[in-house]
């Protein structure tokens, strides 16, 4: 099983505890890449249009972005992984998933994502996992994941080592669970066909593709060699 994990900050406090959890109670043969924010890609979108318009070849961030996205392409597990900062993901966090916009189901979906499983994992002192696990679970959405599950821990501390022993068991026995559902949907590969709003979403965006002047003619030219113009389903081309 390839496993990519992004971690939303460099230290291995709670949230990288969990993400640990989980892995290593996945069975059989991994092979895991782990990239630490910002350490690993620590630029910000600046909002140039390059990926959309012309290619992702021409992000002016490509050097670091490109190896962590052609990571996430090749995985059959991806991990997201951020601590709650404000009430949301690091700053770090967003700005890799921002670098992610042209594979969003409007632009260039990557058929692999349709069959792809994910995991998205948040630790916090008090309160903001459900929106912090939310802006994780909309950009997986929003590539054409299907099968998403989380673990949101509220740890009432702001380190590791201050984490009480029964909430580091209660983290420990979610992993469990988790481990054995995720194992089981990669190892079958059946992954549930889009739903209505995504299949809507792609509707749109063919027709959007087969505008007379469509906003990215990169973007039209992709649907085009997919054959998606043409009666194709994204979803069914990774198949």
């Amino acid at each position: 099983m390839k496993i990519t994990v992004l971690y939303g900050n460099n230290r291995k406090g709670s949230t990288y505890h969990s993400v640990q959890a989980v892995l290593s109670r996945i069975q059989g043969e991994k092979q895991v890449e782990e990239f630490f924010l910002p350490r690993d890609m620590p630029h910000f979108c600046l909002g140039c249009f390059n990926c959309i318009k012309k290619g992702e070849e021409f992000c002016p961030h490509a050097e670091d972005a490109g190896p962590i996205i052609r990571s996430l392409e090749e995985a059959d597990l991806i991990v997201l992984s951020s601590p709650v900062y404000v009430y949301d993901v690091s700053g770090s966090l967003k700005a890799m998933l921002d670098h992610v916009a042209y594979h969003w189901l409007i632009h260039r979906p990557h058929p692999p994502m349709f069959q792809k499983v994910a995991l998205c994992v948040s630790t916090t002192a008090g309160g903001g996992l459900k929106s912090t696990l939310g802006t994780m679970k909309h950009s997986l959405r929003f590539w054409g994941v299907p099968k998403i599950y989380t673990l949101g821990t509220v740890v009432h501390a702001s380190r590791w080592e201050d984490v009480s022993e029964k909430t580091k068991a209660k983290i420990e026995k979610r992993a469990e669970g988790l481990a054995r559902s995720i194992g089981r949907s990669v190892e079958s590969g059946r992954n549930p066909s889009p739903s209505p709003y995504k299949r809507g979403m792609l509707f749109l965006a063919k027709k959007l593709q087969q505008a007379e002047r469509p906003m990215s003619q990169r973007d039209a030219a992709y649907w085009k060699a997919n054959g998606w113009l043409d009666g194709q389903k994204p979803w069914k081309t990774a198949k």
